[in-house]
């Protein structure tokens, strides 16, 4: 994954998250639940980050979306994470992809946590979930 983030598409996500607001559901339950799945990986990237100080590992947080998660490192005080992450061989600074070897270790597990997580809000909501 040279220069680019790394992504997980899943298809139908927004049909759901449409369906919800549709029924009149509380989207706070998808935002909880692509918190949770964004911070399988931050837990995962935190030991993977490379330590000096431990300011980057400090950073390194989820956001919460209603059909996305998101994980961030980095931060004004912290401007280097991305260097860290993707390197800058301009500079012989080699890549040390923590977020993305986090999110590939815990694939299974987040893919897991989308499946029971959706079905719950579906069935908290009166949706079918098939």
């Amino acid at each position: 994954m040279a220069g680019g983030a790394a992504r997980v598409r899943v298809d139908g996500l927004n049909k759901v998250a449409r369906a919800l607001r549709k029924s009149g559901a509380d989207m706070q339950d998808m935002s909880d639940l692509m918190h949770a799945i964004g911070m399988l990986v931050v837990v995962a990237a935190q030991p993977r980050a490379p330590y000096l100080s431990g300011a980057l590992q400090g950073t390194i947080r989820a956001g919460r979306g209603k059909t996305k998660a998101v994980v961030r490192a980095g931060s004004a005080r912290v401007p280097y994470a991305g260097v860290e992450h993707y390197g800058w061989p301009a500079h012989n600074i080699s890549a040390h992809p923590f977020l993305t070897d986090a999110l590939r270790a815990e694939q299974a597990e987040i893919f897991d946590q989308l499946d029971r997580g959706l079905m719950a809000v579906l069935s908290k909501n009166g949706l079918p979930n098939t």
